[in-house]
């Protein structure tokens, strides 16, 4: 794909029209009475915190689920075997079962499937455009022309198999919820002809929208989220990765036929320095294994789950469309819409005495990661360098080089992320960290494994810190992260207006309420965290490292639908979203309390199924970060307070957070890194 400059994309976009819908008229909820309403620091009882009330409107944020790494890390020699392992687990190009990934059939984004077509009757036809005849995606043409910026990159990068698995499981659990807890339209269920018992539509009670970054991993993902989401129940399970369609009993014997009985007992065959392999890699035969636990390209999701729409839709419509909106009006990715400013607001960043101190002091790590995985070396970077010396990675390969505009800025934090990769990789797919590399079957393969294991945590600690150094700054996070929340201020608004009567329901789906997904990356989910003054990430403590290893691998919404309070769950800011992670804003109708207008609703804050506590800046002089200032000395919502009360964010506070993010990026923007670095020099007893 050529690079195409910034400037040119700014000229191009100067005549498009936005996507969005316009700006709604003036609320009749205006600011100043948000901020003088008399209920909104009252406390509401503590079953708010979690399942209380019902849910009149989801906003989810998620990362996409488990990929193949972005970039092979080990020496040119290997780079084969490597692609043709990850080649096996992700669904294939071949039609018939194996995969979604035919170029011709996505390079536009088109679904070849008929919408009308039964999801059961996919014998031939990819996953990819299963999914497409109900989810199918639409591009924006600022975006790349069109075309997904990864789709010349497989397999790395893809989502695999279990990615796939993943995503379901999430869209099952949130059904779960949203079922039991959330909004329901009169007339909205219907009693069952054959089974006697209501039927529940999803899509009979909610407007569902879906919008995703320019990745196919991130489309995917999205559209297998859907389809875990709005299939009725009680269908096959065969995609829920908890509950395979087939089992590794089951796979030994058809994969190794005679030798099934040396298998019966283990998984693990020793080979060359003596570290254990699977015995699925050894025969070099992942590929069958994986078709064979995913063999049907269908969906979960029937005719019959979409027809629903076609009731409410003018257009008569059966589909969800996923929407790679407008570049210059994408709320997802501000480094796509101001490539030049994000560009110096970074460099501000590294410029800073803090950051360069801490980072030389990880060059040591960074040396010794070029030693081990050498495709760190020698790979250029962007912005002169940092301290650590490390070599960032981008989307390079022998027979093709990718820039993006978006790559080409991130450059130095995707060093350490692609590290890292290879461990998260390797980690999920039960691979060796030594795997396709000159270390393979040599007699220190061992030690080597042992080394590279050790550095795991330190990598990910050094990657969470320098993001954390990113989210410090003012203007940066609130280019970040203020959009995105913004927008999903203004859907509240206009959710409370329709709900009091205050705005026209219109008609079709007008009395919906709305479930939107934004499909993104750990990134993303890391700046919305730090701008709504997650307690863990702005007051945790600085775990070192140590409990990393811990990572949050699935999401905590019980089978039948209830969160838990996480106020306890997490407590070092040494953390980092896994696949599949999701953020989500309910808001909530508050049922039992005298309050009118807007102080009837809360907001209630859920990271994998777990609430969270906030402490959201909403004064100017308050610190981004905790450091001076105690967190008993600021608000805190989403946790217990006296009695059996909690005390929960209202509209207007996140009206007020959303201010004083975009006034305080402002007031930065007249400092220049040398007058902010006085700050920083107070700041080095935090980190030593």
């Amino acid at each position: 794909m050529p690079f195409r400059p910034s400037h040119t994309l700014q000229r191009a976009n100067t005549t498009r029209k936005s996507p969005l819908p316009p700006r709604p008229r003036r609320l009749p909820f205006s600011t100043s009475y948000l901020k003088k309403s008399a209920n909104t620091n009252a406390t509401i009882p503590s079953k708010y915190l979690t399942n209380g009330g019902t849910i009149e409107g989801v906003w989810i944020f998620h990362r996409h689920g488990d990929r193949a790494p972005n970039r092979y890390l080990g020496s040119d020699s290997h780079l084969e075997r490597e692609s043709d392992h990850w080649s096996s687990r992700i669904p294939s190009r071949e039609g018939g079962g194996t995969g979604p990934y035919l170029k011709d059939s996505f390079l536009r984004a088109s679904a070849s499937a008929n919408a009308s077509a039964n999801a059961s009757a996919m014998g031939g036809t990819t996953a990819y455009q299963a999914l497409s005849q109900f989810f199918p995606p639409s591009i924006h043409p600022s975006q790349n022309n069109g075309t997904f910026l990864d789709v010349d990159r497989e397999p790395f990068g893809f989502l695999t198999w279990r990615g796939m698995d993943q995503m379901r499981g999430v869209g099952k659990r949130m059904r779960k919820r949203y079922e039991r807890f959330g909004y329901r339209i009169e007339n909205g269920c219907r009693d069952g002809a054959s089974t006697g018992k209501e039927e529940y539509y999803f899509l009979d009670h909610w407007d569902v929208k879906a919008y995703s970054t320019n990745y196919l991993r991130t489309v995917m993902s999205v559209q297998c989220f859907l389809d875990g989401l709005i299939a009725a129940p009680g269908v096959d399970e065969k995609f829920d990765a908890n509950n395979p369609a087939i089992t590794d009993n089951e796979c030994n014997l058809l994969l190794l036929g005679d030798d099934a009985a040396k298998a019966k007992n283990t998984n693990t065959f020793y080979a060359g320095g003596g570290l254990p392999r699977y015995y699925k890699d050894y025969y070099g035969d992942v590929a069958k294994y994986e078709q064979l636990m995913h063999q049907d390209p269908s969906t979960l999701t029937t005719y019959r789950d979409m027809e629903r729409l076609a009731s409410y839709s003018p257009s008569r419509s059966t589909e969800i469309k996923v929407q790679v909106r407008d570049k210059i009006a994408d709320t997802l990715n501000a480094f796509d819409r101001f490539p030049q400013m994000m560009n110096g607001l970074v460099r501000d960043v590294i410029a800073t005495e803090r950051f360069q101190r801490i980072d030389y002091a990880a060059k040591p790590l960074a040396e010794k990661l070029s030693f081990y995985l050498q495709g760190l070396e020698g790979a250029p970077q962007a912005f002169g360098g940092t301290p650590s010396g490390i070599n960032w990675i981008h989307v390079s390969f022998p027979h093709q080089i990718i820039f993006t505009q978006k790559t080409l800025l991130l450059s130095h934090q995707h060093h350490l992320q692609k590290a890292n990769d290879h461990f998260v990789c390797r980690r999920a797919h039960s691979i060796p960290l030594t795997a396709f590399s000159d270390y393979e079957g040599k007699q220190n393969e061992r030690e080597v494994e042992r080394i590279l294991a050790g550095m795991a945590n330190p990598v990910l600690a050094h990657l969470s810190w320098r993001f954390r150094e990113w989210y410090r700054c003012p203007r940066l996070l609130a280019a970040i992260a203020a959009p995105p929340l913004k927008e999903v201020w203004r859907n509240m608004m206009e959710t409370v207006e329709r709900s009091c009567g205050l705005r026209s329901a219109g008609g079709g789906d007008g009395n919906k309420r709305p479930f939107h997904i934004y499909s993104c990356h750990d990134v993303t989910l890391l700046s919305l965290l730090y701008g709504i003054g997650a307690d863990f990430l702005v007051s945790g403590e600085d775990c070192g490292g140590r409990q990393l290893s811990e990572e949050e691998t699935h999401l905590n919404i019980d089978d039948v639908g209830t969160v838990r309070d996480g106020a306890q769950q997490r407590e070092s800011w040494r953390w980092w979203p896994a696949y599949s992670s999701t953020l989500v804003l309910e808001l909530v109708r508050v049922e039992d309390v005298d309050a009118e207008g807007v102080d009837g609703y809360v907001i209630r804050v859920i990271l994998n199924g777990d609430t969270v506590r906030i402490i959201p800046r909403l004064e100017m002089d308050d610190e981004g970060i905790l450091r001076e200032q105690s967190v008993h000395s600021r608000r805190r919502f989403g946790e217990l307070v006296k009695g059996e009360g909690c005390e929960m964010l209202r509209l207007s506070d996140l009206l007020q957070m959303i201010q004083v993010m975009e006034q305080s990026g402002k007031r930065s923007a007249s400092h220049s890194a040398e007058e902010v670095e006085p700050k920083c020099v107070e700041e080095r007893r935090w980190q030593g």
